[in-house]
Parts: C-alpha cells; sequence; structure tokens
C-alpha cells in the first residue's frame, strides 16, 4: 500500500486541527480489519512536553484511537460513504513500557479488530518505537453517523 499522507488522512477522520495527531497510515488489512500508522514525535507535537523532552507515552491511546478512525475512514471512502463519528466506550488492559515517547522517534500503532456487535468495535492495539512495544490496549469503540444518536 501506499502511505496515505496527513494532508489526505485529514479527510477522513472528524479529528481537526491541532488534535488531529496522526502523520500517515502505512499498511491496512481490510479482511484482518486492521491498519498501520504512524506518528512522528515533535517538540511541535500537541502533546509536547519540554520538560519531559517528548510526550508521556499514555497519549498513546488517542493514537489508537484516531488509527481506528483512521481505519473507518479509509473503509468508507473505498465504500463511497463519508467518514463516520467513533466514540471511545473503554479502553482496558492498558501498559506501557516506557514513560515518554521522544522526540525524533516515530511511534507506529497496529490495530487489529477483534469483535463486532452492530455498531461496537473491539480493537487489540499495539503502539511500537522501532520493533519495540511501548504500549498496548484493548479499545472499544461505537461507530455513529451522527452525535444526535447519543443524545449529544
Amino acid at each position: 500500500m501506499t502511505p496515505i499522507e496527513k494532508n489526505e488522512l485529514v479527510n477522513l477522520l472528524p479529528h481537526k486541527g491541532r488534535m488531529f495527531l496522526l502523520d500517515r497510515a502505512v499498511d491496512v488489512d481490510f479482511e484482518k480489519y486492521s491498519i498501520k500508522t504512524q506518528v512522528d514525535v515533535t517538540e511541535q507535537s500537541m502533546f509536547y512536553d519540554e520538560t519531559l523532552g517528548g510526550i508521556p507515552s499514555y497519549v498513546t491511546f488517542e493514537y489508537m484511537a484516531q488509527s481506528i478512525s483512521a481505519l473507518s475512514g479509509i473503509d468508507n471512502r473505498r465504500r463511497g460513504l463519508p467518514p463516520k463519528v467513533g466514540v471511545i466506550l473503554s479502553v482496558s488492559d492498558f501498559k506501557t513500557a516506557v514513560p515518554v515517547l521522544k522526540a525524533g522517534t516515530t511511534v507506529t500503532v497496529l490495530d487489529i479488530q477483534q469483535d463486532i456487535v452492530d455498531k461496537v468495535f473491539s480493537f487489540s492495539c499495539t503502539a511500537y518505537i522501532g520493533d519495540t512495544p511501548v504500549s498496548s490496549g484493548k479499545l472499544t469503540v461505537m461507530e455513529v453517523d451522527d452525535l444526535k444518536e447519543l443524545g449529544i
């Protein structure tokens, strides 16, 4: 797959502006319903903390969530549908192996769908720097056409 860069990817997710955190999608597998994305950690990153010299590693759960949204957006685009809104229902078994994602590194996120019930999806997610896992967890999300469906 040719990587989908940030300037194209931003059109496939509801996240905009500084809250759009992904730099690229590098692999999508519609059979496994999985995605691999990347985030370049820089001093300009939204969650960059100068005193840490990087980003707190717990931010990877948001990278994981946005990667799931990117998978949905890419899939909807190929089916001729608009992007949908996703809502995080739970983050479980979240673990980090490092406290900080240092500036100058690239975080690669791999999300693989585990279960689906109606509009609720569960994903096994892992973030890596190089080949080393730096965080992992299970995210459960719900996809809706409009937040009004939820009374929001």
